[in-house]
């Protein structure tokens, strides 16, 4: 395995991406390996730790190649987080180490970082900001995300787009937005998150179920927002709400669910 950081570029908007990649071995042959993009929660102000090399290391251990990235977050406004954001995506299908599968590159994200993941699914890629890339995800994995609606993480769209926000972003109501080409999406969330309500995940697979398009729902009786792995590698912060015996199988769903596309 190697790791490697780049910059990846967007127009004037820059990220980092950490790159975490299988070397050829002939103890290990492979012909191809899926890749997890990781893009953390943070309420679009920063990038949590938590939500971030732990989760990549995670897939890495499952055999996919993964990239965490660290995009732009406030004072940064849209669209410097999805430009970024698909930048990534494209920078992961052309790379030449790690053996990728151009098609089956992946998008995981949590809260805010859920709703990157989910604009990345959402997006219209004729908008000029990403035209070039190939930026969707075949398949995209969403922990407690922010999604939009009443009640929502209002400090998330803020942080996203200021107050009062600009004309013309209606799109990210992610559950208004759903489009016919969406890939496949697994979702899971605690029902009793107190930042991000579950409701967000709700009309978000609703939105899903409307148009037909394969997806996964999960909603866990109990869990502290930001719980992650819900296991000791990610839980320091609050153990009494974030070490969850009961979720840490999202994992595992999460997993299977990509596989099987």
């Amino acid at each position: 395995m190697i790791y490697e950081t780049i910059t990846v570029q967007a127009g004037e908007y820059e990220g980092t991406l950490g790159c975490f990649e299988y070397t050829e071995s002939r103890e290990m042959p492979t012909a191809s390996r899926p890749a997890m993009l990781v893009l953390p929660g943070g309420g679009y102000a920063m990038c949590s730790d938590r939500e971030a090399e732990p989760i990549a290391l995670e897939f890495l251990n499952r055999g996919y190649n993964a990239y965490v990235l660290r995009y732009p977050c406030a004072p940064a406004k849209y669209p410097a987080q999805l430009a970024v954001a698909a930048a990534a995506m494209d920078t992961i299908r052309k790379r030449k180490n790690g053996k990728t599968d151009g098609k089956r590159v992946f998008a995981i994200g949590f809260s805010a970082g859920g709703h990157l993941c989910a604009s990345l699914a959402n997006c219209d890629p004729s908008l000029p900001f990403l035209r070039g890339y190939d930026c969707k995800p075949n398949g995209v994995v969403l922990g407690y995300p922010v999604i939009g609606g009443t009640p929502t993480h209002g400090g998330s769209f803020d942080n996203l787009l200021g107050n009062p926000r600009p004309k013309g972003m209606e799109w990210l109501q992610l559950h208004e937005s759903v489009r016919a080409d969406n890939p496949p999406a697994f979702i899971w969330t605690t029902a009793d998150d107190g930042a991000v309500p579950a409701v967000n995940s709700l009309r978000y697979a609703a939105a899903y179920a409307e148009k037909g398009i394969p997806y996964e729902l999960h909603i866990y009786k109990h869990g502290a927002h930001g719980s992650s792995l819900c296991d000791e590698r990610t839980s320091q912060v609050d153990p009494e709400h974030m070490l969850l015996p009961a979720s840490v199988g999202w994992v595992d769903m999460a997993d299977t669910f990509l596989r099987s596309l």
